[in-house]
């Protein structure tokens, strides 16, 4: 299996496809799962791009390392993933799906953002807990404090089945916020689709899930965004925010604030940011209608301004 050595020594396997002449795009999973969440949307995507879909350590096919449970490290990974593969400043393209997505404005922080020309945030908020200024309008809908942090840690522990499975019920647009004519329980979607992401899950350890999600939940990007990929930053990276309507991990009002911070506080559509709601999938559209999900991706990729 293809990999490559990041720079404390861990193995980190990544997949290719589509043509190295291509321009790079880069795929970030989020929390528990792996590269091959996005199996429905490389075939597409690599047509024109050359597709580059890491593990993320701890995930996956990667080294499961006891450190290194830390956004930044992950970040830091991404960028031995850019120096192993010789890519070019200003040529990179980037989807970050949940923390994917925290993985980005962690690398924009530590590195600026001029590796980038293009960037795709899909659902995360820019800060998970509730603050006196961030509150249920925007933040997680179920880890948003330490008490909920607590009890997602021991159930990741003691009994990883049911953590995953919860996170499923809640990434999953059609089982968080069904509709008529969606899969039901028991049905074989309903039942593959449980199957396969529990699957991905079961590949990392629940003690490391839970202190990464401390890190990942603790984290407030809202000013960093704004300073490292906002207007007045300089930065010439376009960014586009894909909320879900039918998301159980965040209301739509929390990631397109995202939308706001890149532009400096407006959502003017001239701004380096544009955002989109969906409402035909939840926190894993690109799972759920990959066929929308592509087209949004590439109709994006293929304007020199949005």
């Amino acid at each position: 299996m293809p990999s490559l050595r990041s720079n404390d020594g861990i193995n980190l396997h990544y997949e290719t496809y589509g043509s190295s002449d291509a321009p790079p795009l880069i795929l970030l999973h989020g929390f528990t799962g792996s590269g091959n969440v996005f199996k429905r949307n490389v075939a597409a995507l690599s047509q024109s791009h050359y597709i580059i879909v890491p593990d993320l350590r701890g995930h996956g096919n990667s080294d499961k390392p006891k450190a290194g449970y830390h956004v930044a490290r992950l970040a830091v990974d991404l960028r031995n993933l850019i120096d192993h593969f010789q890519l070019q400043e200003g040529t990179v393209k980037a989807i970050g799906t949940s923390l994917g997505a925290a993985i980005l404005w962690s690398y924009s922080e530590l590195f600026t953002s001029n590796a980038f020309s293009h960037m795709i945030f899909v659902d995360q908020a820019p800060l998970q807990n509730y603050l006196d200024d961030w509150g249920p309008e925007f933040g997680n809908r179920g880890c948003n404090s330490i008490e909920a942090l607590w009890n997602i840690q021991r159930t990741l522990e003691n009994d990883p089945t049911a953590a995953h499975l919860g996170t499923i019920a809640a990434c999953l647009g059609y089982r968080s916020h069904p509709q008529p004519g969606d899969p039901t329980p028991g049905s074989e979607e309903w039942r593959d689709n449980e199957a396969f992401f529990l699957h991905q899950a079961m590949k990392g350890d629940g003690w490391w899930y839970g202190k990464l999600m401390a890190d990942h939940t603790a984290n407030d990007w809202r000013y960093s965004i704004a300073h490292n990929l906002g207007f007045l930053s300089g930065s010439k990276t376009k960014v586009l925010v894909v909320a879900s309507s039918r998301s159980g991990c965040f209301p739509a009002s929390g990631p397109l604030k995202v939308v706001e911070l890149v532009n400096g506080g407006t959502e003017d559509a001239t701004g380096l940011a544009r955002g989109v709601t969906v409402d035909w999938g939840g926190h894993w559209c690109y799972w759920e209608r990959p066929e929308l999900f592509n087209r949004l991706v590439l109709d994006f990729l293929s304007r020199a301004l949005y």
